[in-house]
């Protein structure tokens, strides 16, 4: 019976040794799928829109919104979005504003004109960008994911 006890010791120590390795090596392979994504740059264009036949009197709010309402990129990569007023002399200003930590940019454009604004996606989640002229319609979302596998 002690001989039993003893194999049967060694048989679930030797079990518990197999199923730690394992555990361990499948952490490994996880965190090494998330080290060999590369980080790329990633270019959006983004321009003022407006909503087709919205009646700003009757509805009491602007009809202008963003032609991209989501932006979505991994962590890690370089964003560049390419701003542009599409509006002609005398039109509104539009602003690309998010201030949400760690992003932030407050770019005013006149009509007509155009910037570029970069930056690392560094940290994940979901951050709004708006513009501060023509709320509450005009805003969007940046999302930031974790590295593809």
């Amino acid at each position: 019976m002690i001989k039993t006890g003893r194999v049967t010791l060694g048989i679930l120590i030797a079990a518990i040794a197999i199923a730690s390795i394992l555990i361990i090596t499948s952490n490994k392979t996880t965190e090494e799928q998330y080290s060999h994504y590369t980080p790329i740059t990633r270019e959006f264009w983004l321009f003022n829109s407006a909503i087709p036949g919205f009646n700003e009197a009757q509805m009491g709010m602007p009809h202008d919104v963003f032609s991209m309402p989501t932006i979505w990129v991994f962590k890690g990569d370089t964003v560049v979005i390419h701003f542009f007023n599409t509006e002609v002399a005398g039109g509104d200003h539009h602003s690309f504003t998010i201030k949400s930590k760690p992003y932030s940019a407050n770019v005013d454009l006149s009509p007509g004109q155009n910037r570029t604004i970069t930056f690392d996606a560094n940290t994940t989640g979901i951050f709004s960008y708006y513009c501060t002229f023509h709320q509450p319609t005009m805003r969007g979302q940046l999302i930031v994911g974790p590295p593809p596998y």
